[in-house]
């Protein structure tokens, strides 16, 4: 039986990283939005989220979509009321995603409200915020089950949109988490280390429709626990120390992986080419 590793030990690693090395990585990732291009229309539509807990930064794909003419969207949650935890998306008209007016949601992410939103299935891409990933494609978030809630019915009824792209470092990516009948899994992951593409991998017809917390309030009601006060900007965590680091990531992999980064971002003149053939995860 598969266990999933504990939220904290990912939450925790992406808040001890500085600034400067969340933008480096990110900037890396970028280099492969080439890949997703090729799959997208004109004028394609793009759900991305914002990066306030620690996660690989947004920026990036905001200045991707602005250089191409795609128009990006953010979510917003309980747009319908506080029992509904579908998703919908608003357009983003600032060049810089930290300009964006927002207010906190009680769930304690930033959010801007509008009265243009979109439903899930009017984009062509949604970029999910996750805390692990695995090599099947299936995703752990923080338990809310808002983005499994929206994805759901599209994707039992095997529609080709929004496709659901993972957007991470690459030490939350793991061999193998457990998946549970509403869970939906991503279509493809970019990490600075490059872009896969997973096989369908379709949820149990039977299974729910509702995930992990079935209203918000229930969610709101895990709020005593360590993972849901992490939700919470994670504001009374420490960073981790030598010991907890070596026992959650490998130090060598993450430095070579760094320095592959650094050879390849020197080594770029002029536009970004095509990478090649895309890799397919078996």
């Amino acid at each position: 039986m598969t266990t999933n590793p504990s939220r904290r030990q990912f939450t925790r690693l992406r808040r001890a990283l500085s600034n400067a090395e969340r933008r480096h990585l990110a900037q890396a990732a970028s280099l492969h939005l080439v890949k997703l291009q090729q799959r997208l229309p004109a004028n394609a539509r793009i759900g991305i989220y914002y990066d306030g807990f620690g996660e690989l930064p947004t920026q990036p794909i905001l200045d991707w979509c602005q250089r191409l003419n795609y128009q990006a969207y953010l979510p917003v949650v309980g747009s319908l009321g506080n029992d509904d935890k579908r998703l919908r998306f608003v357009p983003i008209y600032h060049f810089k995603l930290i300009n964006v007016p927002t207010r906190i949601h009680r769930l304690g992410m930033p959010q801007n409200h509008s009265r243009k939103l979109l439903w899930a299935r009017e984009l062509d891409v949604i970029i999910c915020p996750l805390v692990a990933v695995d090599k099947q494609g299936n995703r752990m978030g923080m338990g809310g089950g808002f983005y499994d809630t929206t994805l759901g019915k599209s994707y039992q009824a095997r529609l080709k949109k929004p496709l659901k792209i993972g957007w991470c470092y690459d030490f939350q990516v793991v061999k193998q988490l457990e998946r549970q009948p509403w869970d939906v899994p991503l279509d493809g992951l970019i990490t600075p280390s490059g872009i896969r593409w997973f096989k369908p991998n379709l949820i149990h017809e039977s299974g729910p429709e509702a995930s992990s917390a079935d209203t918000v309030d229930t969610y709101l009601q895990t709020l005593g626990n360590d993972d849901a006060r992490e939700k919470l900007y994670y504001s009374q965590e420490q960073t981790f120390s030598g010991d907890e680091l070596g026992r959650v990531i490998n130090e060598k992999r993450l430095n070579e992986l760094l320095a592959q980064s650094d050879e390849f971002l020197s080594s770029l003149s002029g536009e970004i080419e095509d990478f090649g053939e895309d890799d397919e995860l078996k």
